[in-house]
């Protein structure tokens, strides 16, 4: 998404950079491979001056990042690249010292921890009344949630519940 307000900002000016990225993301919305080619058609006509752009370095990826194509795909609620950056991040600042096979995997899962507990916490803050919402996964999906609290370990759980909300 960064790549595409940085091409959207140098290709185009003013209020057409917000309107490209508003009409992006409704693009990459689309529930259907039919809406999302239309959507896609009406971006070339709108936004001319991407063009080579669209043909070029979106579209031949859509299938990663177009929400029809993805929810076809069990991604556990990934829908970004921003774990895999943390993790890389990690694995740069540990390989640079002569770091052992062993040392390397608990950095990893520290780090992997660390994110199920902010999950965690986002899903407390989300079920609590006082605070927000009741959480979807205990009201709408109670009974797949109780069948997922009984087969996951938390990790996977807390990645499930962000993708009932």
């Amino acid at each position: 998404m960064e790549n595409v307000k940085k091409k959207a900002k140098y290709k185009l000016h003013g209020d057409m950079v917000k309107s490209f990225i508003e009409d992006f993301y409704h693009m990459r919305n689309s529930y259907t491979q039919t809406q999302f080619n239309s959507r896609y058609n009406n971006m070339l006509v709108k936004y001319e001056t991407c063009h080579s752009y669209f043909e070029n370095k979106l579209y031949p990826s859509h299938n990663s990042w177009a929400k029809y194509s993805i929810a076809k795909i069990f991604t556990a609620g990934v829908e970004s690249t921003q774990c895999v950056e943390s993790i890389n991040g990690v694995l740069k600042k540990h390989l640079d010292r002569s770091t052992l096979l062993k040392e390397l995997v608990k950095v990893i899962e520290n780090e992997l921890e660390k994110k199920s507990q902010y999950i965690r916490i986002k899903d407390y803050y989300g079920s609590n009344l006082s605070v927000g919402l009741p959480s979807t996964y205990n009201t709408i999906f109670k009974e797949i949630n109780h069948l997922l609290q009984i087969h996951l370990s938390p990790t996977p759980l807390s990645l499930q519940h962000a993708q009932m909300k």
